[in-house]
């Protein structure tokens, strides 16, 4: 067992400690983070970063999960994600907590045990149900994909807890959908499961059938069933087609009567999965599914956990060890931040270098860490520029002109006319000044207010009554008419005139008396 390391992250995911390891990739317990504290284990299938520059390779892998997404069914392995971050490559599958078949195989060799004739047929029919779905698999137009696993073996089933099996790794699958292409001469799968036309360069769904068969024969024999001391003595056997046969692998005395008779009934199935000719076997992994059940019953569920519980036993603890260890460092995680579920991810547009891994996860972490404690600072108050100092010096002087207009549209009545000392020319510059600042409204007069006008003069001497009324008419053309209402003011203290003898004069009929003569 592969002992928990630095968590790398990944895109939403952070890769923990390595539980398989193959020619092109590591298999990680894995965890996927989402929000609200949400998490999942998943498997991630990481590409070994000497194949992450080699085009070739990297298609390859790739194709696994176009394939792989496009099989739904119980017994295979869902693809769930795949996340390609600057030099890492990955492949999200979902977490089957079981015992790879051919470890529980060799646990039974060394137990000295027999796997009973039902739990085999359990595990070999649910491979041939997943592998069913996968060589009728279409695509999203109903378009047939012709997928050929082209990697059946105990190695690529994998049988959970639950007692169910599934198929897995479609890394070498052949599919309408592959981009990669593999070149005239090169093989792919396993020699000791490959067909005699799978060798000679025909891959057909029939090659799967054939290895399905191996794969059964060798599950109810207890041993391989070729016995070559190298690859050419295994090829020329398959080649030759001359395969032993169950009984005769089999020693008759060391098995019970009842599992002798199931292993002859079982005999034609195998001749026939086995044949050389592809057309000689079964049309479908469907047809031999349903034969083999025939054939022999095939244990339950609970049945085959039992039997997986028992010879995984060592695998399981050593699993069960690696999630605790994970589970619990997660947890505490959650406690030292506050029971919040954040996870640094890393931003999808760094590149990571070659030689990236934890440390670089790690400085990415505090990288944003620092950012975002930065970005939550409040910004300080910028200094005052030009454009502010020009904006204060427009408001002051609108101001001030607002000011003056409001005391000019307040002053009494009274004064429309200048006061006696006072010069023509300062009368006029404050009226100009008026109208230039706001432009007076027309000019109307109350009844009040012109008869205050009329009875102004304009003169210092006390002049002719009859010019009054003149002055009053000039000072209304220029003078805003429009008064602010105010409250009343007390009038201005009364001027002498000199001419208070009569202190009065008429305006037709009507008694006006003179100002200051009262």
């Amino acid at each position: 067992m592969t002992e928990p390391t630095a968590p790398t992250v990944v895109g939403r995911y952070v890769l923990h400690a390595a539980i398989a390891r193959g020619g092109m990739a590591t298999i990680h317990l894995a965890r996927l983070h989402g929000a609200e504290g949400f998490s999942r284990t998943v498997a991630a299938k990481r590409l070994h970063p000497q194949f992450t520059e080699d085009a070739e390779f990297l298609k390859m892998f790739l194709d696994e999960a176009r394939i792989a997404s496009k099989v739904h069914h119980p017994n295979v392995v869902p693809m769930l994600d795949v996340v390609q971050s600057g030099a890492e490559v990955i492949l999200v599958q979902e977490y089957v907590h079981g015992v790879p078949f051919d470890k529980l195989l060799r646990a039974m060799s060394q137990q000295k045990k027999v796997l009973p004739i039902g739990v085999a047929v359990a595990i070999v029919a649910g491979t041939l149900a997943g592998l069913h779905a996968a060589h009728e698999a279409k695509d999203e137009l109903g378009q047939p994909l012709g997928i050929v696993h082209r990697d059946v073996s105990p190695q690529n089933i994998i049988v959970g807890v639950d007692g169910i099996p599934r198929l897995l790794d479609f890394g070498v699958a052949k599919a309408t959908v592959n981009s990669h292409v593999t070149r005239a001469g090169v093989f792919k799968g396993k020699l000791a499961y490959t067909s005699p036309e799978q060798l000679q360069g025909s891959v057909t769904q029939s090659a799967d059938i054939y290895a399905a068969s191996v794969v059964l024969w060798e599950t109810l024999a207890g041993r391989r069933m070729y016995r070559a001391g190298n690859e050419a003595e295994l090829v020329a056997a398959v080649m030759a087609g001359s395969l032993p046969t169950l009984t005769d692998a089999v020693d008759r005395s060391t098995v019970s009567p009842e599992r002798w008779a199931q292993l002859e009934k079982l005999e034609p199935l195998l001749a026939m999965g086995l044949a050389f000719a592809p057309g000689d076997r079964f049309a479908t992994a469907a047809e031999m599914h349903d034969a083999l059940l025939e054939a022999a019953p095939a244990a339950t569920p609970a049945e085959v956990s039992k039997w997986v519980k028992l010879l995984g036993k060592e695998y399981l603890e050593g699993r069960e060890k690696v999630i605790v260890s994970e589970e619990s460092s997660w947890r505490r995680q959650r406690s030292a931040i506050g029971g919040a579920a954040t996870v640094p991810v890393e931003d999808p547009t760094e590149q990571s270098a070659p030689g990236s891994g934890p440390g670089v996860a790690s400085q990415s972490t505090a990288t944003a860490t620092a950012l975002q404690t930065s970005l939550m600072a409040p910004l300080p108050a910028p200094p005052p520029g030009r454009s502010q100092w020009a904006l204060v010096g427009v408001l002051l002087v609108v101001g001030g002109l607002l000011g003056a207009i409001l005391l000019l549209l307040v002053r009494n009545p009274n004064d429309a006319a200048p006061a006696a000392g006072v010069s023509l020319s300062t009368t006029s510059t404050m009226l100009t000044a008026a109208t230039v600042a706001v432009p007076p409204p027309a000019p109307t007069l109350l009844g009040s207010a012109a008869s205050e006008a009329r009875s102004t003069t304009s003169t210092t001497d006390g002049g002719a009554a009859a010019s009054a009324p003149t002055a009053a008419r000039a000072t209304r053309v220029a003078t805003p008419s429009y008064v602010a209402p105010r409250a009343a003011a007390p009038p201005p203290p009364p001027a002498a005139t000199g001419d208070c003898t009569p202190p009065f004069y008429f305006d037709g009929k009507k008694k006006i008396f003179k100002p200051g003569c009262l």
